[in-house]
C-alpha cells in the first residue's frame, strides 16, 4: 500500500483523519449484505473492509496520528423499527471499548437517529455522558425522515446541552434511489445529493437559527452545497420578484442561507482540487477538517492527504485543516493543540 510519504516529500505535521468508518463485528459478518445489511453483495465474498483491523492498518501505514471513528451504519436501513435502537446501543458500547483500548489515538462518535424518538435521545445522552464518546454521527436522511423534521428538535436541544460536534453523512440510499441502482450512482451521485438537501433543509427550516450552539460538521465537503448556496441566497433575497418559484413561508431564518453555511464545518472528502478550493472559498480554512473516507476504500487515504498538500495555502492554514480545527472540535488537551501550532 502507498503511504503519504510517496506523495509528499516536505515537512508533515500531526494529522487527524475526521472521516473513516468501521462497523460492529456482528454487522461485518460474512452473511450480511453490503447495501443495507440484507441486500447487495455479501461481505463474505471479499470481506467487509469496515473492520477495526483494516482501519488500524490503513491508519498506521499512512502515518495518521489520530482518527475519528464513525459507523456509517448503512445497515440501519434494513432493520425493522424495533431492531434499530438495539443496533445503535450495540455500536455505542463497541465504540466505547475501541476508544478506551486506543485512548489518545482513536476517538469514537455515537450513531443516532435524530427522528427516532425519546429512546434515541436517551441513548445519545448515555453515549456522551456515560460512555465518553466524543461526538454524534447522523444520517442526512433515514427512511424518508430528515434531521430538520419537527421530531428531531429534542435531538438538537440535547446536542446544544452536550456541546459535542454532530457529523452529518449520507445514508446508503436517499431520495431518487429508483434511478440510481446502476453504475454505482447511489454512491457517487445519490449520497452527495441527499446530503446537500439535508443541509439546505437544516438552514431554511431554521435549525441553525433556533439552535445556534449546535456544531454541525458536514461530510463530503457538504455534498455540493457550496455550489448551490448562491441559488439558495437569491431564492431567499428575491422574495416578491421570485413569486413564481413558489412560497418561502413560513420564514424561519433572519439571514441569507450562506450566513448559516458559514457557521458549519465541512470536511475535505471532495476528491479534487476545484471542489476543495470551493469549500475553502466559502467557509475559510478555520472551518475545514481533513478526512479520507477510508475505510471503506483504504486506497483513498494517501490520495486525500495529497489533496491537501497540493493546495496553495499558508502552512498555518494547512495545519489548521490537518489538525488544529479537528483538535478544537474534539476538545483535545491544549498541549496537543500547541504541538500543531
Amino acid at each position: 500500500m502507498l503511504s503519504r510519504y510517496d506523495f509528499y516529500d516536505g515537512e508533515i505535521s500531526v494529522i487527524i483523519d475526521w472521516h473513516s468508518h468501521i462497523y460492529t463485528p456482528e454487522e461485518a459478518a460474512d452473511d450480511r449484505g453490503a447495501a443495507d445489511g440484507k441486500s447487495g453483495p455479501k461481505w463474505g465474498e471479499r470481506g467487509c473492509p469496515m473492520v477495526l483491523e483494516n482501519f488500524l492498518d490503513a491508519h498506521y501505514k499512512n502515518g495518521i496520528d489520530i482518527s475519528v471513528v464513525t459507523n456509517a451504519a448503512h445497515y440501519l436501513r434494513g432493520k425493522a423499527e424495533h431492531e434499530e435502537l438495539p443496533s445503535v446501543q450495540r455500536w455505542s458500547d463497541y465504540a466505547a471499548e475501541v476508544q478506551q483500548k486506543y485512548a489518545g489515538t482513536l476517538y469514537c462518535f455515537a450513531t443516532i437517529l435524530p427522528c427516532g424518538g425519546p429512546a434515541f435521545i436517551k441513548e445519545a445522552e448515555r453515549a456522551i455522558r456515560e460512555l465518553g464518546l466524543k461526538g454524534i454521527f447522523i444520517h442526512s436522511s433515514h427512511k424518508g425522515h430528515y434531521p430538520d423534521d419537527d421530531e428531531a428538535r429534542p435531538f438538537w436541544e440535547l446536542v446544544q446541552d452536550l456541546d459535542v460536534p454532530v457529523m452529518i453523512h449520507p445514508p446508503h440510499l436517499g431520495f431518487g434511489e429508483e434511478r440510481m441502482k446502476e453504475y454505482r450512482l447511489a454512491s457517487s451521485i445519490g449520497r452527495p445529493f441527499d446530503l446537500c438537501l439535508a443541509l439546505a433543509r437544516l438552514i431554511v427550516r431554521g435549525i441553525l437559527e433556533d439552535f445556534p450552539r449546535a456544531t454541525i460538521v458536514a461530510s463530503h465537503g457538504g455534498g455540493g452545497i457550496c455550489e448551490t448556496i448562491s441559488r439558495m441566497d437569491y431564492a431567499y433575497e428575491l422574495q416578491e420578484e421570485a413569486f413564481f418559484l413558489g412560497s418561502y413561508a413560513p420564514m424561519k431564518i433572519k439571514h441569507p442561507p450562506s450566513h448559516y453555511l458559514k457557521r458549519m464545518y465541512l470536511d475535505t472528502v471532495t476528491y479534487n482540487l476545484p471542489a476543495v478550493k470551493m469549500v475553502l472559498d466559502w467557509i475559510g480554512p478555520g472551518r475545514v477538517v481533513y478526512g479520507s473516507d477510508a475505510p471503506p476504500l483504504t486506497s483513498l487515504k494517501p490520495r486525500a492527504i495529497k489533496l491537501i498538500n497540493d493546495l496553495d495555502l499558508p502552512e498555518a492554514d494547512r495545519q489548521a485543516i490537518f489538525f488544529a480545527n479537528a483538535a478544537r472540535l474534539l476538545k483535545l488537551p491544549s498541549a496537543r493543540a500547541a504541538h500543531a501550532a
